[in-house]
């Protein structure tokens, strides 16, 4: 059976200490502090130049680094002091598993929000699809991207679910294109009358991008009768208050001719259609 040390065995101990390595053990501390004060500010500098971090998550990244060297010095000295590290490390390989199963959720969210804040494939202000969910990004923080909603929610979406998944960025590219279906009686003769004016009308609307040219584009033709789909461009996160603008100005400019314009596309008949 294994005693207790005695105070007499402590004493021993740091009397058979080499006065050389008690210097070497408060040097390395020292040099531990001093150069993580040192790997915390240019961690600092770099990540502020490389941009798109958010100042908490570069704070966060810069005291990590800044903690690895100080322990980094530490370790150093407990082995200029002769003393056993084997269990000092098998400690710390312990607490770094149970640490790495209890925040692995955090640290992949973590991981994917300075993905996410490095790379910008969404930022503030764009219009998204992800996991379900479409509205404008509210924020990206070191966790979660928030989202406020078209119906006036607010979704916390873990970035790892983000970055791990497919998702629709409408702003990339400052517009998105939408159709609606025009379905008019007209005879062939009239029908370059009719594709022009449905075109004009829906260029007049406001939200309808002038720059992208309205597509008029015909899907059936019958003798008297014919169905357009009218495919135009808008500013992203608009598309349904322009979609419906749009129908109210067709509506309005076939008034009095037998048609019918939607913004839903019908599902195909059950019966087949009639022969040519």
């Amino acid at each position: 059976m294994r005693t207790a040390a005695s105070p007499s065995d402590a004493a021993g101990f740091f009397a058979g200490l080499d006065p050389w390595s008690v210097l070497l053990a408060l040097a390395s501390v020292v040099a531990g502090v001093l150069l993580g004060i040192a790997v915390h500010r240019v961690t600092e500098r770099l990540l502020k130049r490389l941009g798109g971090l958010s100042p908490e998550l570069v704070r966060r990244i810069a005291r990590g680094a800044r903690l690895v060297v100080i322990l980094l010095g530490v370790g150093v000295a407990i082995a200029f002091l002769g003393a056993p590290i084997q269990p000092v490390l098998a400690v710390a390989v312990i607490v770094a598993v149970i640490a790495g199963l209890a925040l692995r959720g955090i640290s992949e969210n973590f991981a994917a929000g300075v993905v996410l804040q490095t790379r910008r494939p969404v930022k503030v202000g764009d219009v998204v699809e992800i996991a379900g969910f479409t509205g404008v990004v509210r924020e990206i923080n070191g966790r979660t991207t928030v989202i406020r909603t078209t119906d006036g929610r607010v979704a916390h979406i873990p970035n790892a679910d983000v970055v791990g998944n497919p998702f629709v960025n409408e702003s990339e590219l400052g517009g998105r294109r939408a159709e609606v279906e025009v379905r008019a009686k007209a005879t062939s003769g009239e029908r370059a009358d009719l594709r022009a004016a449905v075109a004009a009308a829906c260029e007049k609307v406001a939200g309808v991008r002038s720059r992208d040219p309205v597509r008029v584009l015909t899907v059936t033709a019958e003798p008297d009768r014919v169905i357009y789909r009218v495919r135009f461009w808008h500013d992203p996160g608009h598309g349904p208050e322009v979609t419906a603008a749009v129908v109210d100005a067709l509506a309005e400019q076939l008034e009095g001719r037998d048609a019918v314009v939607t913004s839903e596309h019908p599902p195909p008949p059950l019966t087949p259609p009639g022969t040519v």
